[in-house]
């Protein structure tokens, strides 16, 4: 496709948290469209370190740099976006909804002028879709699975205990509140627990036997998923994980999941199949010592994991992807249909 037919699309985030679920998205959406569109990444702050090396432009509009016409892409509704915005003059707008925060939704939809191709809202999973109370298309966050499909579970670690764990961002909210006192079950039973983005635990848990806490980040998520035979995950009861990356890496990396079943994530494990679903802390452990006496069972588990993973991030969601964000031609073209904002829900 020769370049100056390329389409344009410009992708708006913060890009402030290297370990953020949002950030992450936006940085996989540049490397995935890249070959498709010319791609410009942008930011209203002063990005992380961690993506010195990415080309992200800063949004100053009294220098006049800020995104214009094109596509323009908001990924996510937890920052503030500038009054710039009224300027950008984009043939079409989407805002992915990645966060169950409506009244952040709103404000944005308030926000943003009509472009001439309309606002698309489009939801980063089903569960939120039905939150959201907006119709719309669902395009789930596209994942990098190679590193997490390169990791060799065929033979078990037995020179190390049974271990447990999880990785996310390292704040309260990411934790479930009856989820210390489970870690301290499992670590009197003789379970290994890391848990990595757990650092703001060590006021009840620094210390304890058999518990090791990392801030986030402390090593690249393959390698920790690596060290792990099996994956929990829950969040506390105030923040609602609208997705979950981090599951999913688990999963591609061959793991057995042990998931509560609020979340994003939930709609996509199949109890029993490629992942475990638990309803409290009782049902956690009793299926993560089931586990420990079941190695075998535990290997399938996380191979049907692995094959599922590997065919939804690889085969699945890039052609979803460039089907909902590249430009629509016409009624006969090929790309799905997503749902235009054209007022606000009654909440």
């Amino acid at each position: 496709m020769p370049a100056k037919s390329r389409p344009l699309i410009h992708l708006v985030n913060p890009l402030w948290d290297p370990c953020g679920g949002a950030d992450r998205r936006t940085v996989q959406m540049f490397h995935d469209l890249s070959p498709h569109a010319d791609v410009r990444l942008w930011s209203e702050y002063e990005p992380a370190a961690a993506y010195a090396d990415l080309p992200v432009r800063r949004i100053r509009p009294w220098l006049l740099q800020y995104p214009h016409r094109g596509t323009l892409v908001f990924v996510g509704v937890y920052f503030r976006i500038g009054h710039w915005a009224r300027l950008a003059n984009p043939e079409r707008q989407v805002v992915l909804y990645n966060t169950h925060q409506p009244d952040r939704l709103d404000k944005v939809l308030r926000r943003l002028p009509q472009a001439r191709g309309g606002t698309d809202i489009i939801h980063t999973s089903r569960a939120l879709r039905t939150l959201s109370g907006y119709p719309g298309q669902v395009l789930e966050s596209p994942i990098d699975v190679a590193p997490f499909l390169a990791i060799d579970r065929r033979t078990p670690q037995a020179s190390r205990p049974f271990t447990v764990g999880r990785l996310s961002r390292d704040t309260l909210k990411k934790h479930h509140t009856d989820d210390i006192a489970l870690y301290r079950r499992l670590a009197h039973q003789g379970v290994r627990v890391r848990i990595m983005g757990g650092t703001c635990l060590a006021p009840e848990l620094d210390g304890e036997p058999g518990i090791e806490l990392l801030p986030a980040g402390a090593i690249d998520n393959a390698s920790f998923l690596a060290s792990l035979d099996a994956f929990i995950y829950r969040t506390s009861d105030s923040w609602y994980e609208a997705y979950g990356r981090v599951v999913f890496e688990a999963m591609a990396s061959g793991l057995p999941v042990v998931c509560g079943r609020r979340g994003g994530f939930a709609d996509y494990i199949d109890h029993g199949v490629n992942g475990l679903l638990f309803d409290d802390s009782s049902g956690a452990e009793q299926l993560l010592l089931a586990l420990r006496q079941d190695r075998r069972s535990g290997a399938s588990l996380g191979q049907a994991a692995r094959r599922y993973a590997s065919r939804f991030f690889q085969q699945e969601l890039p052609d979803r992807m460039l089907a909902a964000l590249l430009p629509r031609n016409g009624p006969d073209d090929a790309h799905v249909t997503v749902a235009r904002f054209d007022g606000l829900p009654q909440r």
